[in-house]
């Protein structure tokens, strides 16, 4: 079944009670329908859309493609897309992070920038700081990229200084961009553009909802000390660890890994707490609904919670993370040793219904901009079905 979403002027003044707030059955979605409907200009194909991904390497990546999706499958439910993957992955380049030139001979099912652009009517990156440099090189020195509209939802920067290169300066100033935070809504300024700041699409990663009702359950989040690109500081891991504990004395406590190098480590922990890990991005839905609060060192993580609408808790004070979570009031900064006293002042009802409208609101502002982008560059007209 499509989702649906209620209209954003409705949203804003839902009242829903404490009393059976959601009902007899928690996992669920709000009916209602998108004011105006989009129909292509042209039904004789899809969309074809070259999204900015990894397969395999991060799962926050994949949740923010999966609610870029959503997004699109919202604002038209019944146009068909094809969406085809440009991989980011570090695997597919020789030096990562360090050099564009890609690996030879690489078989995966994804389009490889010796291609030209040809029959790709747009492409989309997101919520991400690799929007560009060394892994966006090659895509975007293409010959006919900067012809091609481009969507940047929710990105992030996370180097001191700002210096795009000429075709990149090119791209970003025709593109429609959104930032997840201050440290990309600062740093695009210094090229003069000015976005507007909405959260990481990853906040609609979920197909379903399941709203916290009371926090009897918390869900972990734990990240190690020595991943490339992906550690925090062996003091975090050590506090965070150490919280698991004390959490596990009063909730029912569970840790989850998003990486098999931490699953692998924790795995050798002597703690009775359940230890949760999968391959596949899409099974953490299931972990995270089963969870009432997600105490978290990754930034995705408690969206992912807040896409599920529950709340969430991160104990990383990176800058990056700091920036991306300022435009979610559901989702809360503490230090470890600070996560329990917050938790005794939690009211899980009330969040539970203010997450869902503030999730409503974002959601259609994020749709409203994205049709209006799409017939800017033709792609779709808009008819009344009245």
């Amino acid at each position: 079944q499509e989702d649906q979403i209620i209209p954003r002027e409705e949203a804003a003044s839902i009242a829903i009670t404490a009393s059976g707030m959601f009902g007899t059955n928690p996992t669920w979605r709000a009916s209602g329908k998108v004011s105006g409907a989009a129909a292509f200009s042209s039904c004789a194909r899809p969309l074809n859309i070259l999204c900015c991904s990894t397969r395999q390497w991060n799962a926050g990546d994949e949740w923010i493609l999966l609610g870029i999706r959503r997004l699109f499958r919202l604002a038209f439910p019944h146009v068909p897309f094809n969406w085809i993957l440009y991989d980011r992955s570090p695997d597919c380049f020789t030096s990562p992070w360090e050099s564009p030139e890609r690996r030879s001979g690489l078989l995966a099912n994804s389009f490889q920038p010796e291609r030209a652009l040809h029959g790709i009517d747009l492409i989309v990156a997101g919520g991400t700081p690799e929007w560009i440099g060394p892994h966006f090189e090659s895509l975007m020195m293409l010959p006919d990229a900067a012809s091609k509209p481009w969507f940047f939802l929710g990105i992030d920067h996370i180097h001191p200084e700002f210096s795009p290169t000429a075709q990149e300066v090119q791209i970003l100033s025709r593109a429609f961009i959104t930032a997840r935070g201050r440290l990309a809504f600062d740093a695009l300024k210094t090229i003069g553009l000015v976005v507007p700041i909405l959260p990481c699409p990853s906040l609609f990663a979920s197909p379903w909802e399941h709203p916290v009702r009371a926090i009897n359950s918390v869900g972990v989040v734990i990240q190690n000390d020595c991943i490339l690109n992906q550690c925090v500081s062996t003091e975090l891991k050590r506090q965070t660890l150490t919280l698991v504990q004390d959490l596990a004395a009063r909730f029912q406590t569970r840790i989850i890994c998003n990486y098999i190098d931490e699953f692998m480590e924790l795995l050798r922990l002597p703690t009775d707490v359940a230890i949760h890990y999968s391959y596949d991005s899409a099974d953490y839905f299931k972990l995270v609904a089963q969870c009432d609060l997600i105490v978290t060192t990754r930034l995705h993580s408690a969206l992912l919670a807040n896409s599920l609408v529950k709340p969430a808790i991160v104990v990383n004070r990176d800058p990056r993370v700091l920036s991306a979570i300022d435009p979610c009031p559901y989702i809360f900064a503490a230090d470890p040793k600070d996560v329990l006293k917050q938790l005794n002042v939690m009211d899980a009802g009330t969040i539970g219904r203010n997450l869902f409208n503030w999730k409503r609101n974002i959601e259609q502002h994020y749709i409203a901009l994205i049709m209006e982008r799409l017939q800017r560059h033709g792609l779709y007209q808009l008819s009344d079905t009245k």
